[in-house]
């Protein structure tokens, strides 16, 4: 467990970048510090590891306070990643993830090893391994950051924004690697993040701090989303947290329907009775909509778009299928892609509005 208790940084020339700070990290979790710029999350991140002290309060893990250990011992148990991945240029791959093991004492084959096994971990092949950074992607290089910072095996993993550097996709990927990585190795992870949707996406908690280093709020991300703290908190998570909340609501109630689904041939490009009808292919995948307002018989199909697994998928992924839909209806897949049938968008709201009513305060952990 991480603690800080009543923890104050302020610098020589008066600025306060921290400011009574006091939360608790389980041990286990993933938890996000997010804010406004100069609100002080990066300096709270580094006082874990002591590569800032504070000015007052005290820096716990595992109870013991940061400042009686030696600095160097210290972040042998700390992994840190950073925004740019800061890779030795001149080494290669495995011999940049291969730092820490030698460092730590293992001989070269043992920390070659070791920097392989961990490599195949965050999803990169032997391909890779003998490259140089500047041969490699952005997205890749920051798993190379990752997998160098698991290579001691180190019970506490501290991020420090280190996803912002890649483009929106590559970023949703490393999201999901990183989840998937936390529920098996389940890591004390304190990620730095200025994005409250990465916040929300990778928290078991956040903690939401204003400018000048002040806890705002410190929840889970679901009774963040369904009850913040003030205006502020509030205008932070920005005007459309009603919609993110939906992330945290399961699809597998949600009714389906089979009677708009038909198979590629079996009717007439106008249906009889005016409803739009889902086309799927003799596997039952989806092929497109037929729209009942046309009367050319050779009209191309249009698109059925993005279908969700219900069960796995949140009522976020449903809500937006159905809205990009040109009927307002989502459609429901198996996990090999076969159609299991269709919603409207009026079925997914009025499941939100039950949820509503029958939500607990038990958090609802997301699933890699």
């Amino acid at each position: 467990m991480i603690t800080f208790d009543n923890v104050q940084k302020q610098y020589p020339d008066g600025t306060v970048a921290v400011d009574g700070l006091s939360l608790e990290v389980p041990t286990g979790t993933l938890t996000v510090l997010v804010g406004p710029s100069g609100c002080g999350k990066t300096t709270s991140l580094r006082m874990i590891n002591r590569m800032v002290d504070p000015t007052a309060g005290r820096v716990l893990v595992n109870g013991e306070d940061v400042r009686s250990q030696d600095p160097q011992t210290l972040r042998r148990g700390i992994g840190y990643v950073i925004q740019h991945a800061g890779l030795f240029p001149h080494r290669t791959v495995v011999d940049n993830v291969a730092t820490v093991p030698r460092l730590m004492g293992a001989s070269r084959k043992q920390a070659q090893a070791t920097a392989m096994e961990v490599l195949h971990r965050v999803g990169l092949g032997d391909e890779l391994a003998r490259r140089y950074p500047a041969q490699l992607s952005g997205g890749q290089q920051q798993r190379v950051g990752v997998a160098r910072a698991l290579a001691a095996d180190p019970p506490i993993l501290l991020m420090d924004e280190p996803f912002s550097a890649v483009d929106p996709v590559v970023r949703k990927e490393l999201q999901q690697e990183l989840l998937r990585l936390q529920s098996v190795l389940a890591k004390t992870i304190v990620l730095v993040t200025h994005d409250i949707d990465e916040a929300i996406t990778l928290g078991d908690r956040v903690a939401v701090l204003r400018p000048g280093g002040v806890l705002a709020q410190y929840a889970t991300p679901e009774e963040l989303l369904g009850d913040p703290a003030d205006d502020f908190v509030a205008g932070f998570l920005g005007v459309d947290r009603g919609v993110r909340l939906l992330s945290f609501f399961s699809t597998a109630g949600l009714p389906l329907q089979t009677d708009r689904i038909t198979s590629t041939g079996d009717m007439p490009m106008r249906d009889g009775d005016g409803r739009w009808m889902l086309v799927v292919d003799d596997e039952k995948r989806p092929v497109g909509w037929r729209d009942p307002h046309t009367s050319d018989s050779s009209a191309t199909l249009v698109p059925a778009g993005r279908g969700f697994v219900p069960g796995k998928d949140p009522l976020r992924v449903a809500l937006d299928a159905a809205v990009l839909s040109p009927c307002g209806f989502a459609v429901a897949v198996d996990e090999d892609g076969r159609t299991l049938g269709v919603v409207s968008s009026e079925e997914v709201t009025a499941v939100v509005r039950r949820e509503h009513r029958q939500r607990t305060d038990s958090p609802v952990r997301k699933q890699p």
